[in-house]
C-alpha cells in the first residue's frame, strides 16, 4: 500500500501552464534575479522567494525563469551558493523528482551508498512515483537505476528495494484501507 507523494500537477504529461505562469512568479523571477546580480548572492532574498513555495510553484518559477533569462534556475542556484546550501537552493529549484534523482546520485557517490537517503526516496512510493523516477534517473544520468543499485547494495537492503522496485504494492484506496 502507498500513498502517493507528488503533487497531481507533475504527472501530466504536458506541464505547460494552461493559465500561464501569473504575475507572482514573474515577480519572484525578477527578485531572484536581482538577488544574483554581481558579486554573490542575497541568500535570503532566494529563501523567501524558493523556500516558501509548493511543488508546482517552484516548478512554475523554475519554468520561467528559464524563459525570462535563458539561464536554468537550478545552474544560477550552483553557480551563486556552495556547500550543502548550495546544494539545497538547487535541489529546490528542481521539480521533485529530478531533485529525488539528484538525492539517489549523490547517495551514490564514494565509496557504498547512503542506504538512509536510498530508503527515504524508495520505499513506500507508489508504482507510478517509482516508474518516474527510474525513467528520470536513466534521462538525466543515462544510468539504470536498478544496475546502480545491485552494484552498490547487497543482502537484506538489496532486496527490500528491489521489491519496492518491481512495484507489487497496490495502490491506496480510503474506502478500502481505511476500515
Amino acid at each position: 500500500m502507498s500513498i502517493d507523494l507528488y503533487p497531481p500537477f507533475i504527472k501530466q504529461d504536458d506541464l505547460s501552464p494552461d493559465e500561464g505562469f501569473g504575475a507572482e512568479i514573474d515577480e519572484d523571477c525578477e527578485m531572484i534575479n536581482g538577488a544574483t546580480k554581481g558579486f554573490g548572492g542575497d541568500p535570503d532574498t532566494c529563501i523567501a522567494c524558493l523556500g516558501a513555495k509548493d511543488a508546482v510553484e517552484r516548478w512554475k518559477l523554475s519554468r520561467r525563469y528559464e524563459e525570462l533569462y535563458d539561464k536554468p534556475l537550478t545552474k544560477l542556484m550552483k553557480d551563486e551558493f556552495s556547500g550543502d546550501f548550495g546544494r539545497a537552493m538547487k535541489m529546490l529549484a528542481m521539480p521533485i523528482d529530478e531533485a529525488e534523482c539528484y538525492m539517489l546520485k549523490k547517495a551514490f557517490e564514494g565509496l557504498g551508498c547512503n542506504v538512509k537517503v536510498v530508503y527515504s526516496i524508495l520505499v513506500g512510493r507508489s508504482n507510478d512515483e517509482i516508474n518516474r523516477i527510474k525513467k528520470n534517473y536513466y534521462k538525466l544520468y543515462t544510468k539504470d537505476l536498478g544496475k546502480q543499485l545491485a552494484s552498490e547494495l547487497h543482502g537484506d537492503m538489496e532486496r527490500l528495494f528491489f521489491n519496492c522496485f518491481q512495484g507489487g504494492g497496490g495502490a491506496y484506496q480510503p474506502q478500502h484501507h481505511t476500515e
